[in-house]
């Protein structure tokens, strides 16, 4: 069957339509980081890339004939049951990653193993429309503070490192997620793929400059953030400390582009542009499977639609019944959409956080990179320890902010009976609750403490203080079945 026959062609529309059908809230919030993100935005332009270098090759594409592979189906059902778990988690990007590699192996199991290997370039390629890579940024940070240093160090420039704060005679620099240079390795990473397969026969040449273009984007915002804080030193801080500072990074970036073009165009390789037309070959060879292997798939999807609905959910359309409370908070904790929560201060000075939430909701969860348990802008970690209280884990992070003032927090995750300090493990069982219908109702406590230099004294106060607090749900369980009723 050639791959514009009018039956592939109906085939292939409505499995595309069942994907879309299961995979929709992943899309919609794929979408929505692409529009609000400028390290995501090029997501935009990853189908139309992949549908262009398809149509370069539409000589031959248009005709080939298909063949369903079974290979691809056994992953296809990996990557539902992924998008499954990811949706009972509530893990956005996990869910995301589900629904594109679900896209490929879709695509992958109509056309057969001859085309998809033909055309694994522009199936692979389409996984950079995913809005992942963001866990790299606390690594991209230290990363860049070390390249930093020992730039300065090397050009004589005296320098004090803490944490991510470099300190010169002039003033004092903070390697803040900005800096750390994500959004460059990202875009490098989806240009130089791009730029590798447009250039190169050998695959072996391919992988190798795209390693190349992941290595020196990194290397490059070393040596763009050491830049920076050289200029400000010669200049007794009058440039590379305002607005120039964000221009100097962008054109910095451009260069390196150029510059790794200009690098992997000595080893380009020469096409030949001539067609070869595959010979034709007898329908009915495949007849058998023409129908079976995109029937099983519809079947595949028709069963993940029917598990993604039945997985109960909290609806937050209407405002929380308990509303959040509202305070000044010094360190700068702060979860969203909580079904309830409440922060205070006591009078001997000691900041309570507590917020509930259920392990499924419509809008809003637990371990979302939209929480956060302390003001990045202000604040940075100089030191965390994993800790015991009552055999569960405990997690005292120790900060430090430009005025020298330290400040400690312990936190730990709570779901349903299951304690951890790990986001992982806490979606993780998030996930199992909701799937073996178990307790649906998740905790985040913190405690917060001033004043304490030294992590031994931190550590002290705040277990002698959460030991002495007590952290009920209050009407948690009667407001959460009010909401399940809603629905």
């Amino acid at each position: 069957m050639k791959i514009t026959d009018n039956r592939f062609l109906v085939i292939f529309s409505l499995l595309i339509l069942a994907w879309a059908l299961v995979y929709q809230d992943a899309l919609v919030g794929m979408e929505a980081i692409w529009s609000r993100s400028d390290t995501f935005a090029h997501g935009y332009f990853i189908l139309p890339i992949c549908l262009w270098l398809l149509w370069r090759d539409k000589a031959n594409l248009l005709v080939s004939t298909v063949q369903p592979s079974w290979l691809a189906l056994p992953l296809l059902a990996i990557s539902l049951f992924v998008g499954l778990f990811a949706y009972a988690a509530d893990i956005s990007v996990l869910s995301q990653l589900s629904a594109v590699t679900s896209l490929i192996f879709l695509l992958w199991l109509l056309i057969g193993n001859k085309l998809a290997w033909r055309y694994k370039f522009p199936l692979a390629y389409l996984l950079f429309a995913v809005p992942m890579g963001e866990n790299l940024i606390p690594w991209l940070q230290d990363v860049t503070a070390w390249f930093t240093v020992f730039f300065l160090k090397l050009n004589g420039i005296p320098v004090y490192v803490d944490g991510l704060y470099i300190q010169i005679p002039t003033g004092m620099f903070e390697v803040a997620v900005a800096c750390s240079g994500i959004r460059y390795l990202i875009a490098s990473a989806a240009v130089g793929a791009l730029y590798g397969h447009l250039t190169y026969k050998k695959i072996h040449k391919q992988i190798v400059f795209f390693v190349f273009s992941l290595t020196l984007p990194i290397l490059a915002n070393g040596i763009r953030a050491y830049g920076i804080v050289a200029i400000a030193y010669y200049s007794d801080m009058e440039y590379a400390t305002g607005a120039d500072h964000l221009i100097y990074g962008w054109l910095f970036f451009g260069l390196i582009i150029m510059l790794m073009f200009w690098i992997g165009g000595f080893f380009a390789d020469e096409f030949n542009n001539e067609i070869k037309i595959p010979p034709p070959s007898s329908d009915k060879q495949i007849s058998s499977s023409i129908y079976l292997v995109p029937g099983v798939s519809a079947f595949l999807f028709a069963v993940s639609l029917y598990l993604f609905q039945a997985i109960p959910s909290v609806n937050m359309t209407e405002e929380p019944i308990n509303k959040d409370v509202k305070v000044n908070s010094s360190w700068g904790i702060s979860f969203t959409d909580s079904l309830e929560s409440s922060e205070y201060t006591t009078e001997k000075g000691i900041d309570v956080f507590h917020a509930i939430y259920a392990n499924k909701q419509s809008r809003g969860e637990m371990i979302s990179s939209n929480n956060a348990m302390h003001e990045q802008d202000r604040w940075t970690v100089i030191a965390t320890k994993e800790l015991l209280y009552e055999d569960e884990p405990v997690m005292l992070v120790h900060l430090r902010n430009t005025n020298g003032t330290s400040r400690s927090y312990l936190y730990q995750y709570k779901v349903g009976d299951f304690y951890t300090v790990n986001e992982n493990k806490a979606k993780l069982m998030q996930a199992w609750n909701s799937l073996s219908r178990q307790s649906d109702i998740s905790e985040i406590r913190a405690i917060s403490i001033a004043g304490r230099d030294h992590v031994d004294l931190a550590e002290q106060s705040l277990l002698s203080i959460f030991s002495a607090l007590t952290f009920s749900p209050l009407n948690m369980k009667e407001n959460h079945q009010r909401h399940l009723n809603r629905d």
